[in-house]
C-alpha cells in the first residue's frame, strides 16, 4: 500500500514518499509516475507500453517483476533511494 509519510527535519515538516516492493507495478506508477523512466532504466522494458502497464502491470509487483527478468532487487531499491523514496521490502 503506498503511503506518504511525515518526516521532521529542522522543524519543517517534509513529505517522504514510500514504495512498497510488493505492491503492483501498475500502483506504483500511479501512486509516482517519475518512478516509471527509472524502471525501465533498470530493465522493465514492458514498461514503455501503456498496455502493458495497465494489463500485466495490475498484477506484477515489483519483487516479481525483478525475478523474472533478473533484474536485482537491491539495484531497485538503491535506484527509488537515490530518488527520495523510502522502500519497504
Amino acid at each position: 500500500m503506498m503511503r506518504k509519510l511525515s518526516a521532521w527535519h529542522g522543524g519543517r515538516g517534509k513529505e517522504m514518499k514510500e514504495i512498497d516492493l510488493n505492491d503492483t507495478v501498475f500502483t506504483i506508477v500511479s501512486a509516482y509516475p517519475e518512478v516509471r523512466d527509472a524502471l525501465v532504466k533498470l530493465g522493465f522494458e514492458a514498461l514503455k507500453d501503456d498496455k502493458m502497464l495497465h494489463t500485466a502491470g495490475r498484477m506484477m509487483t515489483l519483487v516479481r517483476g525483478a525475478k523474472m527478468m533478473g533484474i536485482d532487487q537491491t539495484e531497485i531499491v538503491a535506484v527509488l533511494e537515490r530518488l527520495g523514496y523510502q522502500v519497504k521490502e
